[in-house]
């Protein structure tokens, strides 16, 4: 059982390791010339901050196997604590 810890250990690793370089990276407007657009992720009712809303739009763009997004919009209506917004995503 020991040899096989340092093996799940190092495989692991290497999960995290290519997970983050599939990452969808954010861009403006300035980056998107040349980009495919697969469409738009939304999302709403999202506590917290607008960087918690912002990692939910990253998610919603990695889930649909996008390699880049650029929020379109995000804003928390009235005094919510609840995030909302859009953004496009690109292959």
């Amino acid at each position: 059982m020991n040899k096989k810890l340092p093996i799940l250990v190092a495989a692991s690793l290497l999960a995290m390791a290519s997970f983050s370089t599939l990452a969808a990276i954010q861009v403006d407007n300035s980056h998107v010339g040349g980009l495919q657009s697969m469409g738009t992720v939304s999302i709403s009712g999202v506590r917290g901050s607008l960087d918690d809303a912002t990692r939910k739009l990253a998610k919603k763009a990695d889930a649909l196997g996008a390699s880049r997004y650029r929020i379109i919009g995000v804003s928390n209506p009235g005094d919510s604590s609840q995030w909302l917004g859009n953004a496009e995503i690109y292959r």
